[in-house]
């Protein structure tokens, strides 16, 4: 499982990890795998109730993934004798599989690679376009039907100098929204309040907007282009990052090694003749 803290998702299990791996590269074929009608059919409905909807075949083929992948995690762990005299249930089993011959990287990676990575992944780590800007806020459930006109009065009264605080109503979204971007506030304020913000000249009050909590008044304080910022100014969200995604490939690689060693087959449907997975 991935981790969040890059110095663990460093960490090494040195020696005993080499002697696993060099194991599995050599092993012979560990036996047959057969994921039954009645798993696929319990796959299908678990699916099925979590998403609302039955799974498409490419759904269901990555849900019949992992079926395998734990039960590959669980026969090696039994063969490496990791169950010894606890009694842990298989889920630990697995896990601790997981943690003996999947978390394998590079916990130095060369400074030329890290580089490399980063400028061809550099769309990743763009900073968007930024705004910042006060809000008022009108409550139809305190105003009724004059919430509108409120609204419209108060933004001549901010025009002609008025403090924000004087006028509105009370709003658990807060008077000033720093270094907003796009996403957060079209999901707060809907696509008319977030075209504007993101539009006009800083330094007026605009409006009214509204949204699904009521009317809004913006004034926009400061807006910033989208831009690429450089290695040296990200370089520990980088590190972080790449060091995701090679502990990701490196996990991937050692499962397959370990799958290769398995006759895996799955009765898709009670009654006929399980096939070759995948």
């Amino acid at each position: 499982m991935l981790r969040k803290d890059p110095l663990i998702h460093f960490l090494v299990i040195g020696g005993i990890v080499f002697a696993l791996l060099s194991w599995l590269d050599t092993g012979p074929p560990a036996g047959r795998i057969l994921i039954t009608a009645d798993q696929v059919a319990e796959t299908t409905r678990a699916a099925a109730l979590l998403q609302g909807s039955p799974p498409t075949e490419a759904q269901l083929e990555r849900l019949i993934r992992e079926v395998v992948r734990d039960e590959v995690y669980y026969r090696e762990a039994l063969d490496l004798g990791l169950d010894g005299d606890d009694a842990v249930v298989r889920q630990r089993l697995i896990e601790k599989m997981q943690e003996l011959a999947l978390n394998v990287v590079d916990p130095v990676p060369p400074e030329a690679d890290v580089e490399a990575w980063f400028e061809a992944n550099a769309a990743r780590f763009r900073i968007p376009e930024l705004v910042t800007f006060d809000h008022v806020f009108f409550s139809p459930r305190e105003r009724g039907e004059s919430v509108l006109d409120d609204a419209s009065s108060a933004l001549e009264a901010l025009r002609a100098g008025a403090e924000p605080a004087s006028v509105g109503d009370n709003t658990p979204l807060g008077s000033r929204f720093e270094a907003a971007d796009d996403a957060r506030v079209r999901t707060l304020f809907e696509a008319e309040l977030t075209d504007a913000v993101f539009s006009a000249a800083s330094g007026a009050w605009i409006g009214p907007f509204e949204s699904g909590f009521g009317w809004h008044l913006v004034r926009v304080v400061e807006r910033t282009e989208a831009r690429d910022p450089a290695y040296a100014e990200i370089e520990a969200r980088v590190r972080e990052a790449y060091g995701e995604e090679q502990l990701e490939l490196a996990n991937e690689q050692a499962f397959e090694t370990m799958l290769s060693r398995f006759d895996v087959v799955v009765e898709w449907q009670a009654g006929t003749e399980p096939v070759p997975w995948p």
